[in-house]
């Protein structure tokens, strides 16, 4: 109830949206992300892709934004995120090939994010997939890649926040990890 309280207490009259599950492969995203449903201004999307597969009929749904090939699915997330109109939205994914914790942002988030993500209870990563992180996040990098739902929401002007934390470290702590920065997100009056 406490937790309930501050949320509501902090957001005051700002919009969240939390996506997740937009790869199948990625859980832990869509268990933190539940614990923030029916919470003031914070609107949820998660369980995406109800596989447990990356891809759904082959396609990554995450690199088909703003793209000639892109299906239904991109266009109703956008128009919803568009009709919503969030201070920002935050993305839950996991990551197979690291073993710390990242995050990409609009660069308006930048030491916002950084300060969120300093007090949590998994290795920061210095450097992920090429790109050098400023205290875990990254705006201007290599990623996100074309086709993002974060390259799209840059040419939208909406402020974003994709978090991604190891897939190889035990689930609970990934969930708790993914929680803790979203609540530090929520929870202060910088976004």
């Amino acid at each position: 109830m406490k937790f309930d309280f501050l949320i509501e207490k902090f957001t005051g009259n700002k919009t969240f949206v939390i996506i997740s599950g937009i790869h199948g492969d990625e859980p832990a995203g869509n268990k933190a992300a539940e614990h923030f449903k029916n919470q003031k201004n914070v609107y949820v999307i998660s369980n995406i892709n109800k596989t447990n597969k990356r891809r759904v009929d082959g396609k990554d749904l995450n690199r088909h934004f703003d793209t000639p090939d892109n299906n239904d699915f991109q266009d109703r997330l956008l128009l919803k995120i568009e009709e919503l109109n969030p201070s920002v939205v935050i993305s839950l994914h996991e990551d197979d090939e690291v073993d710390g914790v990242y995050a990409y942002c609009s660069p308006d988030l930048e030491e916002h994010i950084k300060t969120c993500l300093s007090d949590i209870d998994i290795k920061i990563l210095k450097q992920a997939h090429g790109d050098e992180t400023n205290d875990g996040v990254i705006t201007n990098g290599k990623q996100p890649y074309k086709g993002t739902l974060e390259r799209a929401l840059r040419r939208r002007n909406i402020s974003y926040c994709t978090i991604e934390t190891p897939s190889k470290e035990n689930f609970e702590k990934r969930v708790d990890c993914l929680k803790n920065i979203v609540f530090n997100i929520l929870s202060t009056n910088e976004t």
